[in-house]
């Protein structure tokens, strides 16, 4: 296999970067919460006293107030290249319907990709291979993968009975993702440092071409929750059915800052297009489209829906009044769409791994009853152990986190910080450090309040 060197671009748009960036659509994103970052990446429970989480589907229900929530992240590598991040992540709008009833509307990532591959040595053209080559050729690439796959969704949630809590959720996927790909032809041109020492080579390029896709996503999932609780122990379990999704891709090549071909010789000016997004296109007509469509629609999609089960998950917790534990298993990414295992659609043709993960979260909470506005505080610690299986081989990201809670204002307002310290292990690229961090505010105000009687 030939050497590449990941150098992972920091902008605005993205959140993390890592070498799981390089499969499927993307790295899959995980804990948007800080709540959640501090509890071992975890999903179903919450710390705090009525149990309230502002990303499990099935305990939305229990606040009355209606809530808006965002949450920035920051990123950073703690050894290796310079690499950091800081963005808001996701932002949600929940709010009640009915007694022990209530809807969520919330944007975010799903899969994201920002990194560029850099070939390091390429594949040399021997002179002898053609009468009309002067002198020995090398061939290297550059490729360039950003965007990805958004989550616009809605969901509901609702109490059953005195134990048993529901949610059901709807996922929109949407986005575009743009894959780059620059083919440099160089001639070899031996220099000498010195008499003594050995020949090197300088490249001198002769010429380029330029490949640019643009894949465009459209799809949904539906994803269901459960949660009961028996006296001081609660249960969890979710699962979610990828719908089909269609792809609209479209190929370009060799696009020119100038387009015009006269003023490019006359300026002596060949740079290829630099694009920031989709929209840089819109005015090139590309020379291969095609719209791939999945292998079902959605009038048939409730008949196959329970062997499109592509994410399933368990939870436990036990709650000693103000201090607990929880444990979790997450299988992802179990289904392979039929229409994103087409040529061109995966990055570098990968496919998105499996994973399955091992979660664990301790809290202790402190209230303080002499104050309406200082309600109480929460210290979290947990981990993580997450294994991908890949087509060649298997990887892992392991983390500890670490977190901190605050209620205010008659637990209306919810500050949160979570912060994991974590390893990732992939093939063909060396283990990278980093650390992430997540800030989470939760507003709540009397909107729509119902009435608990």
């Amino acid at each position: 296999m030939k050497l590449i060197i990941a150098i992972l671009i920091i902008q605005l748009s993205p959140l993390f970067a890592s070498s799981l960036e390089l499969h499927g659509t993307g790295e899959r994103f995980h804990g948007f919460n800080a709540m959640e970052i501090g509890l071992g990446d975890s999903y179903f429970f919450s710390d705090r006293k009525n149990k309230f989480s502002g990303t499990s589907v099935a305990s939305l229900w229990r606040s009355d107030l209606t809530r808006l929530s965002f949450s920035s992240n920051f990123y950073s590598n703690i050894d290796g290249y310079n690499n950091k991040d800081i963005n808001v992540s996701f932002f949600s709008f929940s709010f009640p319907v009915s007694k022990n009833k209530a809807l969520l509307i919330g944007l975010a990532p799903y899969t994201r990709s920002n990194i560029k591959l850099i070939e390091e040595s390429g594949d040399i053209i021997g002179q002898s291979i053609s009468d009309f080559i002067d002198s020995a050729l090398n061939s290297r690439s550059e490729y360039r993968f950003y965007g990805g796959i958004s989550n616009l969704y809605t969901a509901f949630s609702s109490k059953i009975n005195r134990n048993i809590s529901f949610g059901l959720k709807f996922n929109g996927l949407f986005g575009n993702q743009l894959k780059t790909n620059k083919i440099i032809i160089s001639t070899l041109s031996p220099s000498f440092s010195s008499l003594n020492e050995q020949s090197n080579f300088e490249y001198i390029d002769q010429d380029s071409t330029s490949q640019i896709i643009l894949n465009q996503f459209s799809g949904f999932s539906i994803q269901c929750d459960l949660n009961s609780t028996l006296n001081d122990h609660s249960f969890g379990m979710s699962f979610t059915m990828m719908g089909p999704i269609t792809i609209n891709l479209k190929k370009y090549y060799d696009l020119y800052e100038i387009s015009d071909p006269y003023d490019r010789y006359f300026l002596q000016d060949y740079s290829f297009l630099q694009l920031t997004s989709g929209d840089d296109l819109l005015t090139y007509d590309p020379d291969f489209s095609d719209n791939i469509k999945d292998d079902i629609n959605f009038k048939s999609f409730p008949s196959h829906m329970f062997s499109r089960i592509n994410d399933i998950s368990f939870g436990y917790q036990y709650n000693l009044n103000d201090r607990g534990i929880i444990f979790e298993l997450h299988y992802e990414d179990l289904f392979e769409n039929f229409s994103l295992n087409q040529q061109d659609i995966s990055i570098l043709n990968n496919k998105q791994p499996k994973s399955n993960s091992y979660h664990l979260g301790l809290y202790k909470r402190y209230e303080n009853s002499r104050s309406s506005f200082f309600n109480s505080i929460n210290l979290r610690i947990g981990g993580y152990y997450r294994n991908y299986s890949f087509v060649e081989n298997d990887g892992t990201d392991m983390a500890l986190t670490v977190g901190l809670g605050v209620s205010l204002n008659d637990y209306s307002h919810l500050v949160d910080f979570g912060v994991k310290f974590g390893r990732i292990a992939a093939p063909n690229f060396e283990q990278q450090n980093y650390v992430k961090g997540s800030l989470s505010i939760n507003i709540g105000e009397k909107w729509f309040t119902r009435s608990r009687r």
